[in-house]
């Protein structure tokens, strides 16, 4: 005789395989800002390139910190080499940063793990890193997608770092998003989902540990 509780059991095996899988990681992988409800930072231009012109002062920083549980923005265009950091790498943190700003000049547009105002006040990791993953388009432009650097173990990538053509045929147009989850402490993962501008062919992910 067939169990007449196969299909509860079925599903309670189902709710049990969920448990423990952090709602903000199932945000993150979606894409899904809903639940993003925090004050966010807007990083105007000309924040975004004084914290590299400037030499990265605490203040500098500080106004370039992306905020936890946020979506950000950024309004850089890459007119100048600019730069926006994240916050403390916090196990369970999501945040996401959409670019408002029309990038089309070949300058670097840097995102950091760790600055001073953050690293200084750091509850959990004062060396924050990207974790060991793929970040980018698969299948995209040339250069569109790059592997972090380290090892799984010990990851060291300290920057991601974009760079379009001065051309308007960018794969990372204005309204495309950026997603960053911490699955440990010290650890971020990064998503990006493109708009892209034109044909989306020019434009580069670099990464480096220093």
């Amino acid at each position: 005789m067939a169990n007449p509780l196969y299909g509860q059991n079925k599903a309670d095996d189902l709710l049990d395989a969920w448990k423990g899988i952090d709602p903000g990681y199932l945000d993150y992988c979606a894409g899904y800002q809903g639940n993003l409800t925090n004050t966010a930072v807007a990083v105007t231009q000309a924040e975004a390139a004084a914290v590299v012109a400037g030499g990265a002062t605490a203040a500098e920083i500080l106004a370039t910190t992306l905020a936890p549980g946020a979506v950000n923005t950024c309004a850089d265009d890459t007119q100048a080499a600019s730069a926006v950091y994240l916050p403390d790498a916090i196990k369970g943190t999501h945040l996401a940063m959409e670019i408002t700003g029309d990038m089309d000049e070949a300058n670097a547009f840097t995102i950091f793990t760790q600055g001073a105002a953050v690293v200084s006040a750091s509850t959990v990791d004062t060396t924050p890193v990207f974790a060991k993953q793929i970040i980018g388009l698969i299948n995209g432009a040339t250069a569109s997608s790059i592997e972090t650097l380290g090892t799984l173990a010990t990851p060291t990538s300290l920057k991601l770092i974009y760079t379009p053509a001065a051309a308007n045929t960018n794969f990372l147009g204005a309204g495309s998003i950026f997603h960053f989850f911490a699955p440990v402490n010290g650890e971020w993962l990064c998503k990006v989902w493109c708009i892209p501008e034109g044909t989306g062919a020019t434009g580069v992910f670099t990464t480096s540990a220093s």
